[in-house]
């Protein structure tokens, strides 16, 4: 084989693992826990509009889904999404807004239906209802939110 060949092989080879492995990569979302930039992951991966409000101690980031769903995420000042709040004729994809907290929920993530979810779990609390057409919620992680703020308010 040709000097040239095998770089061009290489190159090649290396390329097609790299966008083998983009394609079967989870797309990366924006999740409680995670950092600012995932918001604009989410908002790409979701095709969703996006509103940044800001708060008294961070960004409030409103995401519209073509679905109709709402999904507000808050960004502490340092950059952390502390909090997430939902709402609208369905539930979101909890396993993407929540990250590594969903499995925390365990059995109690149904979807569709009459539901209430009230659950606290290791540094990380989640309250949902929802029927019909008609769901909300909202999840946060005490040990991230910025001092001071007052979630009652916030999720207002």
């Amino acid at each position: 084989m040709r000097p040239s060949s095998f770089r061009f092989g290489t190159a090649a080879a290396t390329a097609a693992i790299a966008f083998s492995c983009a394609l079967w990569a989870p797309s990366a979302q924006a999740t409680l826990g995670s950092n600012a930039a995932s918001v604009d992951a989410n908002q790409h991966a979701l095709v969703a509009t996006r509103q940044i409000v800001k708060l008294p101690s961070g960004e409030r980031h409103d995401l519209a889904l073509p679905s109709g769903v709402i999904v507000r995420e808050y960004v502490a000042p340092g950059g952390a999404v502390y909090a997430v709040s939902w709402s609208g004729p369905r539930m979101p994809d909890l396993h993407e807004i929540l990250g590594p907290y969903f499995a925390q929920l365990g059995a109690h993530a149904s979807h569709g239906g009459h539901h209430r979810m009230n659950l606290a779990g290791q540094d990380f609390v989640v309250r949902s209802s929802g029927h019909g057409h008609a769901f909300s919620g909202r999840a946060w992680v005490p040990s991230l939110v910025p001092a001071g703020v007052d979630l009652a308010a916030t999720f207002e």
